[in-house]
């Protein structure tokens, strides 16, 4: 169920002629060419889980349905067709037990595929899935994983015990994952769909109980640079009513938007882990202050460098560039010597230049200015 954070991502879309009509989520997903449209849909959500933050859990008062997966293959390849939708993100309760769930799931999705369906499938499985499961999952659909919804099995127990032991039901369902897209990586050259060519995911819930930010960053190292996995999500806590937690605070916006900006340092700017750990606070918990620019801040003896010899990760160091800008940098100054602030303006823009203006060392009498109103 969508957090009210995600909520201005959904529309609602009504299928079906006059007498039989269907009423299915579309959301709008960000990627890095815009919003792409998705069938966002659960398979089932009547649960056998009694997860203490989910409004699904087992003996939950809200509406229980079903979807039968002719009818779901149905409507995905008429939207798709219709150009309304760009693909089909397919998760699930787990209605009677694991491998039944992502029976049905993937029953849907083969229809889906003998349809002639080549669109996109994003497809969440269920912890504790049999691995023969998985590899046929991984030949349907081109993103894939299961959610940990924790750090650390401490927490996991707290929130999901349910849903079966965190490193066996969970952590070892994801890596076999991982192994099957590895496996998978010769076919995906004879395919235009499938074989996981979007790579792994999975998401945590954040704040639902005592946790703190050096648990999630100790965890994301690991997905990343462990299993090499594509992108983990992060879904702060908003207590449900009539849930054992809905008492509970809800995490505060600027924790998961901070979480996520640490963890991209990780994946895309070469940052270790342990660097990180040095700007956590007592607790473990990440300022609430853009953590590059914390971190600037702490190794003020690295800057300013200079762009016209510095390596592209000592370039990425400099708050406000990204990987595109620093690699636009590296190629501009093949051709162009970057000394003044003016020769910067040329390969990033005026806006973006004076961000960086207290970072770079350029011969330029603007540059006390913009350090001194920027830092």
């Amino acid at each position: 169920m969508p957090t009210s954070r995600m909520r201005d991502k959904w529309r609602l879309l009504t299928v079906g002629s006059r007498w039989d009509r269907t009423t299915v989520p579309i959301y709008e997903a960000s990627s890095p060419g815009g919003y792409v449209p998705l069938l966002k849909t659960l398979m089932s959500s009547p649960c056998t889980n009694d997860c203490a933050y989910c409004a699904l859990r087992i003996g939950g008062r809200c509406p229980r349905e079903s979807w039968k997966p002719d009818e779901l293959a149905r409507i995905t390849i008429r939207l798709w067709e219709d150009g309304k939708i760009k693909g089909l993100f397919l998760s699930s309760s787990v209605q009677r037990d694991p491998d039944s769930t992502v029976e049905r799931q993937l029953e849907a999705l083969r229809t889906l595929r003998e349809m002639g369906y080549t669109g996109y499938v994003h497809l969440r499985l269920m912890p504790g899935v049999n691995r023969h499961y998985i590899r046929e999952a991984v030949e349907l659909a081109d993103r894939l994983g299961v959610n940990l919804e924790a750090p650390t099995r401490e927490v996991f127990s707290e929130i999901c015990s349910s849903k079966g032991d965190f490193g066996e039901a969970v952590l070892k369902r994801l890596e076999w994952i991982v192994d099957e897209v590895r496996r998978a990586a010769d076919l995906r050259a004879t395919s235009t769909f499938g074989f996981g060519r979007s790579g792994v995911d999975t998401q945590m819930v954040v704040g639902a109980v005592r946790d703190n930010d050096e648990q999630y960053l100790r965890m994301v190292d690991y997905l990343y640079r462990g299993l090499g996995l594509r992108r983990v999500y992060f879904s702060g806590f908003e207590p449900v009513e009539g849930t054992p937690l809905e008492d509970r605070p809800p995490c505060p916006p600027y924790r998961e938007y901070r979480l996520y900006q640490a963890s991209f340092l990780i994946r895309d700017y070469g940052f270790r882990l342990e660097e990180l750990n040095e700007i956590l606070d007592d607790e473990g918990f990440l300022p609430n202050i853009d953590p590059k620019v914390a971190l600037a801040r702490r190794e003020a003896d690295r800057f300013p460098i200079d762009l016209n010899s510095a390596s592209y990760y000592e370039i990425l160091r400099v708050p406000g560039i990204g990987p595109v800008t620093a690699r636009k940098i590296i190629d501009a100054r093949e051709s162009l010597k970057i000394d003044h602030l003016s020769d910067l303006e040329k390969v990033l823009g005026l806006t973006l230049s004076r961000a960086v203006a207290p970072y770079i060392d350029l011969k330029d009498k603007r540059l006390t200015y913009f350090s001194k109103r920027f830092q």
